[in-house]
């Protein structure tokens, strides 16, 4: 069963993993990619799908270090499930690359809790958000996390506070620099050309509105059953607890903002909410159970591609 055979973390499963997202990627690539083909296409494609590969290794990379999850691959699967579901994603270019910036921050705000070079960890993270905020200007709201943080960790200090300020603007002014000494600052303001759109009529397409409700439904029934639990737990699980529920929050923000209603946006979301349902799930004893919810995830994300 599916539950129990990425109960493990074991390198075969991992592999596994990979190959489910290749199938979900070489589909979506004969749906949605009108390019010719070409041998620039080819290697574009390969370097794309690899830079999922690196997404997926790197969220494994923060969960397990920061105990987030039990020793298990829950987490990666529901994340190439939720890639396979909102396949539109897979071509986003400025969504995916990121995000993947966007984790080298989430590895420093959830890395907090222990203590060690502080300052440092806060830099970091301001500084990947600027970096980010570069690709995908909406990013830039995650420096909101990096100060909840500080906060639900207990590090609120004024050189803390002041710390994740010097590290979003930092790239911010080299990238003024870059294209002031060219001339291009044109370019510069653009990237951060906020255009909001608030018209959600696209979700009510099958394809969206299925697997949005379902996700819905799963992430508020796991923050209902797991918070007791983790009332129960250590301090540090409970703390990053709350951060993680705050993530989910802003990453909803920003999927609420987006530009352009295409399915892609949910990529914010999904490192949020494939942590707090894998917390749901290992709490569960039932394995028909967790395995009920696996497949429909896993059946939703083929379906949506008859829809």
């Amino acid at each position: 069963m599916i539950a129990n055979f990425f109960n493990k973390t074991k390198p075969v499963n991992i592999l596994n993993l990979v190959v489910l997202l290749f199938v979900f990627y070489l589909i979506t690539s004969f749906l949605i990619n009108d390019d010719e083909a070409s041998t620039l296409l080819i290697l574009k494609s390969i370097g794309y799908f690899f830079s999922y590969v690196f997404f997926l290794l790197t969220v494994n990379f923060i969960v397990s270090k920061n105990n987030l999850t039990e020793d298990n691959l829950y987490t990666l699967l529901l994340l190439t499930l939720f890639i396979g579901t909102f396949y539109q994603v897979m071509f986003a270019y400025s969504i995916i690359i990121s995000n993947i910036i966007l984790l080298f921050s989430y590895r420093k705000i959830y890395s907090l809790k222990t203590g060690l070079n502080t300052n440092k960890k806060l830099f970091d993270a301001g500084f990947w958000i600027g970096v980010a905020s570069l690709v995908y200007s909406e990013s830039i709201l995650y420096i909101v996390l990096v100060y909840l943080a500080i906060i639900i960790y207990q590090k609120a200090t004024l050189k803390n506070f002041f710390i994740p300020v010097i590290g979003l603007v930092t790239p911010l002014i080299l990238y003024f620099t870059y294209h002031f000494y060219f001339d291009s600052l044109s370019v510069f303001f653009e990237a951060f050309n906020f255009k909001h759109n608030f018209n959600y009529f696209n979700y009510n397409q099958l394809k969206f509105l299925i697997p949005i409700t379902f996700l819905s439904t799963i992430v508020l029934w796991s923050i209902v059953v797991v918070i007791p639990k983790i009332v129960m737990e250590s301090n540090n699980l409970k703390l990053s607890w709350n951060v993680l529920i705050n993530h989910l929050l802003i990453s909803l923000v920003i999927v609420l903002l987006a530009p352009i209603k295409e399915g892609s946006e949910f990529l914010f979301i999904m490192f949020p909410s494939a942590i707090i349902i894998t917390n749901f799930l290992q709490k569960s004893q039932s394995s028909n159970f967790k395995n009920l919810i696996l497949y429909l995830f896993l059946i939703i994300s083929i379906c949506v591609y008859f829809l």
